[in-house]
């Protein structure tokens, strides 16, 4: 007897290479940009892409009929980043993450390089982009690493992009390719960080395994930051950021006790009643908030 076709053994598909995650909110310009460098990539066939839409009122949700191959969740409330990063980690393939940011438009070999390196540079837990402006010129993206001594670092660009493959502090996670494996060590990302503080917990913890986040000049793309999220409630931004603060400040620093009291004692001497009701609820970007 012949065996029919649904009877012979049905090859295993390759699993992806790389898994990127977009977290959106209303920004429905730059994530069609975005996606659409994305489907350009050299590795778009061994790519999968989830956007993960934090309740946006824009129209961004239409864009997935534009990209077939996209898997679109929609959220019903601003989860923060962090939450909606993990809810798409969860459902990830591949062994490689890229956290994208829809403000990036990436050149058609960044993916492909990127995947490379992270994979070929033993003491690479992360790689990023050289990514310019649409002027051409370096990219303000980058920062140093919070410290109690300087917990707010600015953003600063180079003043020119590297030569050769360059290690970096914070990145954060404008573009960032990291090893699944990385983050599966860290347990994921720490949900007691809202929309703020996760990127610098990644970096933090790059530096505690004494690895390295590299640039890679072979991996360009353009940063477009006028097509930001809109702006949240100032309040909650702000203790969202205390409550990262805090946070961060008690797993690498100490101190995190002594920044809640300090932020809570400042919002009452400045009147900042809306704020202090969120940091002593201990209020964050997550969803609860609406």
């Amino acid at each position: 007897m012949t065996p029919t076709d649904s009877q012979l053994p049905q090859p295993t598909p390759d699993p992806p290479r790389v898994s990127v995650v977009i977290v959106t909110r209303n920004q429905a310009r730059a994530l069609r940009r975005c996606l659409e460098a994305l489907s350009k990539s050299t590795l778009a066939a061994k790519t999968e892409v989830f956007v993960v839409d934090n309740a946006s009122t824009d129209g961004s949700n239409v864009i997935q009929d534009d990209f077939e191959a996209v898997t679109y969740l929609k959220l019903p409330k601003n989860f923060g980043w962090t939450k909606a990063a993990n809810i798409a980690l969860r459902s990830t393939q591949a062994e490689s993450i890229l956290f994208l940011d829809p403000r990036v438009e990436l050149a058609p070999g960044a993916v492909e390089a990127m995947a490379n390196e992270v994979n070929d540079v033993s003491d690479a837990a992360a790689v990023c982009p050289a990514l310019e402006s649409a002027s051409g010129a370096p990219a303000a993206f980058l920062r140093k690493l919070p410290t109690p001594g300087e917990i707010r670092p600015a953003y600063f660009a180079l003043s020119e992009l590297p030569g050769e493959p360059l290690a970096v502090e914070f990145p954060g996670a404008v573009a960032l390719l990291i090893r699944k494996a990385f983050l599966k060590g860290m347990n994921f990302l720490d949900e007691r960080y809202g929309e703020l503080w996760s990127d610098a917990e990644i970096a933090a913890q790059v530096r505690r395994a004494g690895r390295k986040i590299l640039m890679l000049p072979g991996a360009r793309g353009t940063f477009h930051p006028e097509d930001s999220a809109p702006a949240l409630k100032s309040s909650l931004l702000e203790a969202d950021f205390e409550q990262g603060a805090a946070t961060f400040l008690s797993k690498h620093h100490g101190g995190g006790i002594g920044r809640r009291v300090r932020s809570a004692a400042g919002a009452l001497a400045t009147l900042q009643l809306g704020l202090l009701v969120h940091l002593v609820s201990g209020q964050k970007v997550d969803g609860t908030q609406e």
